[in-house]
């Protein structure tokens, strides 16, 4: 990395506010999400947002959660920058060694909820005339989803499939591939970062293709971590001013929103750095139990945000099997989806995410000694 400023090692970044973030993006997208219950095929069947249950507190993330996506794009950038970004551009981390951290941690649960739904949709479909919401469970989509490349072909295969969600962590491959070899060849300074935020949006503008669309969030992460880098070296009373004026800036385009002066799809292109640039800066408790309970919020982001599909789909079948249509109106049902959700995302990072991570690389002799965070992931996403 170029121009380095020696003032923030990345163990003394105090990262609470990332957690935070990463664990209210993950209920952005379970609440965003939660309409499938009310698909019939894949399509929403007489469903209105106003009828989804705590509508007046949740109509925010009802509306607007699936740009959750966006900001786990970014957060997952951040974080490479953070920790990667030096190893990666003085060679001192390998190809193979880059990819085995990724693969232990993200492949063993896409592994188990590609096979569940795969399951799951078997059996809906021998009841049902349709799938359960995807309707591409085709066994060379199965093919592409085992490989988790299954959205690199998009818009010539189709869209999503078996678990869906998977297509945001499928395009974030690409990312950590191209931030390798860029890091390598071109570096991560500024110049380079900006250039690579320009492009990719240029490609994002020109094509939509959500490729380049990926690659847009997770350099505007970069861009967040050499700006925070920069304002550790400022005076706190600067830092205060100019984390005030961005906040203040972050709350006008949102309510530059709401009467429609600015489309959503284009106003996160600056909110989302905003936003995690804000919640870096402002969230920074002192208190160790603090930061612990946010630590272990953020770690339950990737689990949630890959078995709360496979949940929904086999409480769908439940309800088949029992003769009556899924009550998506009904608060209980809210309240039981998204706890039960949370509570497997638990059980899952700490007996089997974890474990299979751990053993993964202690099996190809990466050292027992690797922080978590060295292979952790913000995405799903």
């Amino acid at each position: 990395m170029q121009n380095h400023e020696t003032a923030v090692p990345p163990a003394a970044m105090n990262l609470a506010g990332i957690d935070l973030l990463r664990f209210a993006s993950a209920l952005a997208v379970l609440f965003w999400h939660y309409q499938h219950f009310s698909f019939v095929g894949a399509a929403p069947f007489q469903f209105d947002h106003r009828e989804e249950p705590f509508y007046s507190a949740l109509s925010l993330f009802y509306h607007y959660g699936k740009f959750g996506v966006q900001v786990f794009w970014s957060i997952s950038g951040f974080i490479f920058f953070w920790k990667y970004g030096e190893a990666v551009v003085a060679g001192r981390i390998g190809a193979g060694r880059f990819a085995l951290l990724r693969f232990s941690r993200l492949y063993p649960l896409h592994l188990l909820t590609l096979l569940l739904v795969a399951l799951g949709q078997a059996l809906f479909r021998a009841s049902h005339p349709a799938y359960f919401v995807y309707q591409d469970n085709s066994l060379p989509s199965f093919f592409l989803q085992l490989g988790v490349i299954g959205h690199w072909f998009y818009p010539l295969l189709s869209s999503a499939s078996f678990n869906g969600p998977i297509w945001s962590v499928s395009l974030e491959l690409l990312a950590y591939l191209l931030f390798f070899v860029l890091g390598r060849r071109i570096g991560l300074g500024a110049s380079a970062t900006l250039a690579t935020v320009a492009l990719a949006g240029a490609g994002f503008y020109a094509t939509g293709l959500p490729a380049f669309e990926c690659l847009l969030y997770f350099y505007l992460g970069g861009v967040v971590w050499l700006a925070a880098r920069r304002a550790a070296l400022w005076s706190r009373r600067r830092r205060q001013i100019v984390n005030g004026a961005l906040a203040l800036l972050f709350l006008g385009a949102c309510a530059a929103m709401r009467p429609g002066w600015v489309a959503a799809d284009h106003a996160v292109v600056a909110l989302v750095p905003l936003l995690v640039y804000v919640f870096l800066q402002g969230v920074q408790p002192l208190h160790r139990g603090v930061r612990r309970c946010f630590n272990e919020l953020g770690n339950l982001t990737y689990a949630s945000y890959l078995l709360h599909f496979p949940l929904q789909l086999y409480i769908a079948l439940a309800c088949g099997w029992l003769g009556r249509e899924v009550p998506w109106r009904s608060p209980w049902l809210f309240l039981g989806f998204v706890t039960a959700t949370l509570v497997l995302s638990y059980v899952c990072y700490h007996h089997l995410e974890r474990p299979l991570q751990d053993w993964i690389r202690r099996r190809w002799g990466v050292p027992a000694g690797v922080p978590a965070r060295l292979g952790g992931n913000a995405a799903p996403v």
